[in-house]
């Protein structure tokens, strides 16, 4: 009796922590924070959690501009644009160049999300292309 509810408090305890760590952000961090560009590198991100994070993030950022010929070459050329506009342009730049493998990320995990929104793993995804290049 004592050893089956000590399993049952363990799993409870479990999936009390399981459930913990799904909704670790909250909307204000994913307001403050670009949190969609580390989640988007980890295997195991819930697909819904990095569309949710990234939308937050931009109702309260201002998206980076229109795409140039050439990363880092702007319209407005200065003879020696001050630090400060230089950062800003880098930043700029770089939170462009992290759009578009947000972009293309969704695009390639998109045939692979599951209900939950979890995302089949690629060994997944190769059995998931065995068994269709079979039929």
């Amino acid at each position: 009796m004592k050893k089956s509810l000590l399993i049952i408090t363990m799993l409870c305890c479990a999936s009390f922590c399981h459930a913990q760590q799904a909704s670790a952000y909250t909307e204000k961090d994913y307001a403050r924070k670009p949190l969609w560009i580390s989640m988007i590198k980890d295997t195991s991100a819930n697909f819904f959690e990095v569309e949710k994070a990234y939308k937050i993030y931009f109702q309260h950022h201002t998206p980076p501009g229109g795409e140039h010929d050439v990363i880092g070459e702007h319209a407005k050329v200065e003879k020696t644009p001050s630090k400060k506009e230089k950062q800003r342009m880098q930043a700029d730049d770089h939170m462009r160049m992290e759009v578009k493998k947000y972009q293309h990320w969704r695009m390639q995990v998109q045939p692979y999300v599951q209900d939950d929104g979890s995302i089949l793993t690629p060994s997944q995804r190769l059995q998931v292309w065995k068994d269709h290049k079979q039929k």
